[in-house]
């Protein structure tokens, strides 16, 4: 299986995205084949609004569950890498996985050239 993107958060291959740090407490990683996502969102840590995220778990202001990122929900406390960003991927009707990137280009290159044309892609995380 070939890697077309790689960071401390995520791993894309050719047909499955896997998210690291995922699974509480054991820190598994957590495999969804691509072909699964239905939806897509994303957005840099600076401008995404903290009641949509969480260190890691479910978000109470939306039904994301995120991977663990210590630094992405501490807003003013603590200085956020500007190049980082939230992703959110929605696998069937009711789970939404949430995940940090890195380099958010790099990635939405990747994962665009492997996503089927019917999957939404939005640029902003603003979800109920």
């Amino acid at each position: 299986m070939s890697i077309l993107y790689e960071d401390e958060y995520v791993r894309l291959g050719q047909f499955s995205l896997f998210v690291k740090n995922y699974h509480f407490p054991t820190k598994k990683t957590k495999t969804v084949t691509l072909e699964a996502i239905t939806t897509l969102w994303f957005e840099e840590q600076e401008t995404c609004k903290s009641v949509t995220t969480k260190i890691w778990g479910k978000a109470s202001a939306a039904s994301i569950y995120w991977a663990l990122d210590v630094k992405r929900a501490l807003g003013g406390l603590s200085p956020r890498s500007p190049s980082k960003s939230n992703v959110v991927i929605e696998v069937g009707a009711k789970l939404r996985v949430g995940f940090s990137v890195e380099n958010i280009d790099e990635f939405m290159d990747a994962i665009r050239t492997l996503l089927d044309y019917h999957v939404i892609i939005v640029n902003y995380i603003n979800l109920p």
